[in-house]
């Protein structure tokens, strides 16, 4: 594969199976992350809005969603940690290991970063939780 591979409009012919299952996973991760990080801020909107109207319901339904933004934030760490290491594992098969002998592959502040998200999300969904339940025990009951 010379020069830049487009993966949303590969030939896809010329490329071999795992070549495909590579420019599939690329595909993906390059829709998931940025989804999942306007998904975040959509969130926070409506983390703000339920947290101001003080509505258990609302608090609780912020709070699935921010769990649901944390599965996706995660899925999309893993498909691209197992994309990287099967790009990497690709070039050796095309290259051989002489031509990979200055190529190591990190995770360095990006992955730091994503996991931290992953985390704060997970956070952010348990304490939307908690204000719920605050909330609802803070209400007095009609009889």
């Amino acid at each position: 594969m010379g020069g830049k591979v487009y993966s949303f409009t590969a030939d896809y012919p010329i490329y071999s199976e795992s070549e495909l299952y590579i420019l599939n996973l690329h595909s993906v991760i390059v829709v998931l992350l940025p989804l999942s990080l306007v998904l975040l801020v959509f969130g926070g909107i409506c983390g703000l809005v339920s947290s101001l109207a003080q509505s258990p319901v609302l608090l609780v339904c912020t709070a699935t969603y921010f769990f649901t933004c944390s599965l996706l934030t995660l899925s999309g760490m893993v498909l691209y940690i197992t994309y990287s290491y099967l790009a990497l594992a690709e070039t050796e098969r095309l290259l051989g290991p002489e031509g990979l002998v200055g190529v190591s592959t990190s995770f360095g502040w990006s992955t730091v970063l994503a996991w931290l998200s992953y985390g704060l999300e997970v956070l952010s969904g348990l304490l939307l939780l908690t204000a719920a339940h605050k909330v609802k025990q803070d209400r007095p009951t009609v009889p």
